[in-house]
């Protein structure tokens, strides 16, 4: 796939993230993501006094422990490590995507996600320790200020030691807002950084460095570009999905019957899908993109009642299939920005440092040259030990036949004999 390397391939990224593979990839991400919070998040409030149905009633399956969680300190802490394995996973799969974009690029249609998903784990320390160790960094700098802030509160030489060092102070300052701004560069880019050139954690961090200092301009605004691109594209296909499940809402419900169970089954799996978390003005248009009734909001309603428990399980089962929907919907989004970060970097690559990324380097065909090289060789001696074989095999059965001739001519030469004997002793006899 060609690219002019200019700001219009960033429109690419809509039609790259369209496959049902890269899709397919970042819902899987996304449900790798959150099994693991939900499950460390339920704990956190569990150690934290909250009942496992009190949790449920309240959050349903994503909790989320601000505004209504008053955790106690280790239970922050455990919520922390969920967060990170939502955040290893975020990584994970751009990184994953990524690949498969670049691969795509550079030709290969069929690249298989589970090679991606397996260069995504390999290089896991390239995308994820980044960040962290340029937060660890940031942190190590502004607990600098804090001892240079007790350093103050010493009688008569403290603050003359803070006024003469006030400007390298606020230099400081402004360097730890500089390092932010390039902790958003690495968890936006990193991904498509090793994906692209299996860069490890220290050319990852240097690599962001690179974009936001020689191609400042150029990177912010393509990425506004991408955002709304993004934007557009999950837009247009929850639009669609709204209408989708909207068919299918009045279609089953033709012959429902009287008893309306189809109705009950539709309300409550909307009770599943509760998330009072989301800010109101998400909740209020949001579901009207996607969805025929009030959608998000619904959860906080109580069940309807129907007979059976099968129609209850049915409930369930829809509940956690509008999950499966709003993860495609996700997905989709995941993939266009995996997609879009590919074409970013690797064009931003091409214009900073007059390197294409697309194209393979010569190293690559003088390796290949010599793989085939070798594997010449290697047919060649296999060719000549095939040779060697049929020629022993050869010597073998001559050797067989001379040997099968020796001793019939022995036999002759017994029989021979044999029947020399015999005539002397008839001579004998006579």
């Amino acid at each position: 796939m060609a690219l002019d390397y200019v700001w219009k391939d960033v429109f690419m990224g809509a039609r790259l993230g369209f496959s049902p593979k890269k899709i397919w990839v970042g819902v899987k991400g996304i449900l790798y993501a959150m099994i693991g919070y939900i499950i460390l998040t339920y704990l956190s409030f569990m150690v934290s006094g909250w009942g496992i149905q009190k949790i449920w009633l309240e959050f349903r399956y994503i909790p989320f422990p601000f505004f209504q969680g008053n955790l106690v300190w280790y239970g922050w802490i455990i919520w922390a490590l969920g967060g990170l394995w939502a955040l290893y996973y975020y990584f994970i799969t751009l990184t994953a995507i990524s690949k498969i974009t670049y691969e795509q690029l550079r030709g290969d249609e069929f690249y298989e996600s589970k090679e991606a998903w397996r260069f995504a784990r390999k290089n896991w320390k390239g995308t994820f320790l980044s960040p962290i160790y340029l937060v660890l960094f940031i942190a190590a700098l502004i607990l600098t200020g804090l001892i240079l802030g007790l350093v103050g509160r010493i009688p008569a030489v403290g603050q003359i030691l803070i006024g003469l060092t006030s400007i390298p102070i606020v230099a400081g300052a402004l360097f730890i807002v500089y390092l932010t701004i390039v902790l958003g560069v690495i968890l936006i880019s990193a991904p498509a950084i090793v994906a692209t050139t299996e860069s490890d954690t220290f050319d990852t961090l240097f690599e962001g460095f690179s974009l936001l200092n020689d191609q400042t301009w150029r990177y912010f605004l393509w990425q506004a570009i991408l955002l709304i691109v993004a934007f557009l594209g999950v837009f247009i296909f929850a639009w669609l999905t709204k209408y989708a499940l909207s068919l299918t809402y009045r279609t089953l419900g033709v012959w429902a019957g009287p008893r309306e169970w189809w109705s009950v089954m539709w309300h409550n799996a909307h009770w599943h899908v509760h998330i009072p978390w989301l800010p109101i003005w998400i909740a209020r248009w949001f579901p009207t993109f996607f969805a025929p009734t009030q959608f998000l909001s619904a959860g906080a309603e109580s069940l309807a009642t129907y007979p059976g428990a099968t129609t209850s399980f049915g409930s369930l089962l829809l509940g956690l299939s509008f999950y499966g929907i709003i993860f495609i919907i996700l997905g989709y989004g995941v993939s266009i920005l995996g997609a879009g970060q590919t074409l970013i970097y690797t064009i931003l690559v091409k214009i900073k440092d007059e390197k294409d990324l697309l194209a393979k380097e010569e190293k690559l065909f003088e390796e290949e040259l010599e793989e085939e090289e070798e594997k010449e060789e290697e047919k060649e001696e296999e060719e000549e030990e095939e040779e060697e074989e049929k020629e022993e095999k050869e010597e073998e059965e001559e050797k067989e036949e001379e040997e099968k001739e020796e001793e019939e001519e022995k036999e002759e030469k017994e029989e021979e004999e044999e029947e020399k004997e015999e005539g002397e002793e008839k001579k004998i006899e006579e």
